[in-house]
This record gives structure tokens, C-alpha cells and sequence, in this order.
């Protein structure tokens, strides 16, 4: 029997060592490169099963190694190398088709049981990976915004719980006996576990009716309250009076879009959760929607890291976004060509006051 031959790219020439050498003891025929262009190159010269991608690599980086080979070859299955859950590239990678997600560094049991697993189930309906690698909140804002129908499955520690997305939305989710919005809450606390995404299955009912982003909402506002160790109850009902409702988010989000020279509009919560967006129609789609919505949040994380301020710009890549901060969420507004950001502030805040 032929031996399944591994491309291994990565951009440190001691991890591509170390992971051939595991790959070969283990009787795979491993190959590997630290650049992308490279990468690109010897897939399409020479026959290989599976591809293990880090996103740093020189040359072409790792999104553009998925996306060439799977350009090259749609049934291309691709394992992405992450050392990070809330990295905007790992994001893109699961939209662009990686079939899995690896935490890196990893040990040889995990590396060969995931390649294995990938090579079984191939470029499959399912994409696979762990929550420390992308986490739940990420994994649902995605899937939400791309409005697919799709079951995403999560094991921990002997549990199982599954949740199904349609149209938009979060539509059904049960833990054990826990069943709907609950068992959301309940599964927001996990930070590690497996999970399982499959598109294309419709859910069997519908037991949640709260809008993805209040679930998020709420679901963060209770994990503020457990890590504060809050035990009055008068005053956690007092917090809950004080919140900015879900809705009133989604309102001011469509009030701010409609600001001259305002083309793009993210609201996150303090912790970098997306509460609302608001994009002008994009002839791209919403690919791209999500896009923005990712690379803005980080963009309004990184700005707010500097320290305390009331506005300023940030650049996303030939754009310019504005960042306001407010009490209880932050706005970032995606500027038009030649868009007066101090007018923009002026009537930015006419809307929020």
C-alpha cells in the first residue's frame, strides 16, 4: 500500500524538521518548506494528500497557500497550524476551507491523530479543531454572518452538546439536559474541548429566539459576573437595569451607517465581542461583510490597548476606520474617500449622546 505523502509548511525550519520526522516514524512520506511561494509550487509539481499550513510563512503566507491550493485542487484538504483562538487569519482560513485546526506547538500523538482524522474524512462538510484554537463566541459570530445552516458539535470532558445555525442566527442548542438559550450560557464557559462543524444540516427545532449577538451579550455578562465573584443578587439585577438592551445596539448601528461619508460600522463590547454591524451594500458579498466585521474588531482591540481616549483612526489596510469609545461599548466607523473625521466625530456623537 502507498504511503500517504504530508506537505509541511511552516515558517521555523525546526518545527517542518520535527513534524516530518514524526510524520515518517509514524510510515507517512513527509516533505516539507518554510516558504509559501515554495509550498505553492511543489503541491502542484508532485502528488500529496494533505497539506499542514502554518499562517506565518514567508513568501505567500498561510491564507494564500489555502487559497492557491485549493484554487489549484478544490478537494485540497488542508490542516492550518494556529497558536492563536482569537487570530483573524484563523477566521479567514475556516472560510476559505481548511478542513482543520492544529494548536501549535503540539506533541506527535496529537499531530498524528489529526492527520490521520484528516486524511480520512478528506475536504469533507465538517471542519474540525479545537475551542482553544477558535473559540464558541468566534466560531458563532462566523457562521452567523455567513449565514450558513450548519451543526456545530463540542465534546469536553465526556459531554457533548450540539448547536445548529440557519439563516442568519442561532437557532437551537442542547447540553445534556439543557436545552436552548441556557445551554448556550452553559457552553460559552468552555475554553477547551473538540468541535465539529457540519454544513449543510438543517436543525431539527427551534428553542432559541434571541438574536446571536444578545446571546453573546448576555453570555459575557454573565461570565463578568461569575469572574467578579458577585453574590448579592440586588446587585447583579442592578447591572442587568444598567445594560445597553441588544436591540438598542442593533438601532444605533443602523442610525450610524446612515451618517455621511459612514460606509462601515462595528459595536463591540468591552471584551472584543461584535455586538452589531452595519455595512453598505459590497458587490464582493458578504465574504467580505465578515471580513470587516473581523479585521474591525481587532482593529478597535488594538486601539483601545493604547490606553483611554475619546476618538482616533486606524487604518485597515487601505482604509480608515474612526474608534469612539463609549461607557459601555466601543464604535468603530469605516470612513468613505475623503471623509472629514472630525465631522464625522461631530455627528457620531449627535447619534450616541
Amino acid at each position: 500500500m502507498t504511503a500517504k505523502r504530508i506537505l509541511v509548511v511552516d515558517d521555523k525550519p525546526q518545527m517542518v524538521d520535527s513534524y516530518t520526522k514524526m510524520l515518517e516514524l509514524e510510515g507517512f512520506e513527509a516533505q516539507g518548506t518554510t516558504n509559501g511561494n515554495d509550498a505553492i509550487a511543489l503541491y502542484k509539481s508532485e502528488d500529496f494528500d494533505l497539506a499542514l499550513v502554518d499562517l506565518n510563512t514567508p513568501g505567500a503566507d498561510g491564507l494564500e497557500v489555502l487559497t492557491a491550493l485549493r484554487e489549484y485542487d478544490p478537494s485540497a484538504a488542508v490542516v492550518i497550524f494556529t497558536a492563536d483562538g482569537t487570530n483573524e487569519n484563523a477566521v479567514e482560513a475556516l472560510r476559505l476551507g481548511a478542513c482543520e485546526f492544529l494548536e501549535t506547538p503540539t506533541d506527535a500523538e496529537t499531530l498524528i491523530s489529526t492527520v490521520q482524522r484528516a486524511l480520512e474524512y478528506g475536504n469533507g462538510a465538517a471542519v474540525r479543531g479545537k475551542l482553544r484554537s477558535l473559540n464558541l463566541s468566534t466560531i458563532i459570530q462566523i457562521n452567523c454572518a455567513e449565514r450558513n445552516q450548519a451543526h456545530l458539535r463540542l465534546r469536553r470532558h465526556g459531554q457533548e452538546a450540539s448547536i445548529f445555525f440557519s439563516g442568519g442566527d442561532l437557532v437551537h442548542a442542547v447540553l445534556g439536559s439543557q436545552v436552548g438559550e441556557e445551554a448556550i450560557y452553559e457552553l460559552l464557559n468552555w475554553e477547551d474541548g473538540d468541535f465539529e462543524l457540519e454544513m449543510g444540516v438543517p436543525p431539527p427545532e427551534q428553542t432559541v429566539v434571541t438574536k446571536w449577538s444578545g446571546l453573546l451579550l448576555e453570555g459575557m455578562r454573565r461570565l463578568d459576573e461569575e469572574s467578579a465573584g458577585f453574590e448579592q443578587v440586588e446587585h447583579v439585577e442592578a447591572q442587568q437595569e444598567e445594560r445597553v438592551p441588544s436591540e438598542m445596539i442593533q438601532e444605533l448601528a443602523r442610525a450610524l451607517i446612515e451618517i455621511e461619508k459612514v460606509v462601515g460600522v462595528v459595536i463591540t463590547a468591552h471584551d472584543g465581542i461584535v455586538l452589531a454591524h452595519e455595512l453598505e451594500e459590497d458587490p464582493q458579498g458578504e465574504g467580505s461583510v465578515a471580513a470587516f466585521v473581523g479585521n474591525a474588531a481587532m482593529q478597535i482591540g488594538e486601539s483601545l490597548a493604547m490606553g483611554p481616549f475619546e476618538w482616533g483612526t486606524v487604518v485597515i489596510g487601505k482604509d480608515t476606520m474612526l474608534v469612539l469609545e463609549q461607557p459601555d461599548y466601543h464604535v468603530g466607523l469605516l470612513l468613505g474617500e475623503r471623509a472629514s473625521p472630525a465631522l464625522v466625530v461631530s455627528s457620531a456623537r449627535s447619534v450616541l449622546k
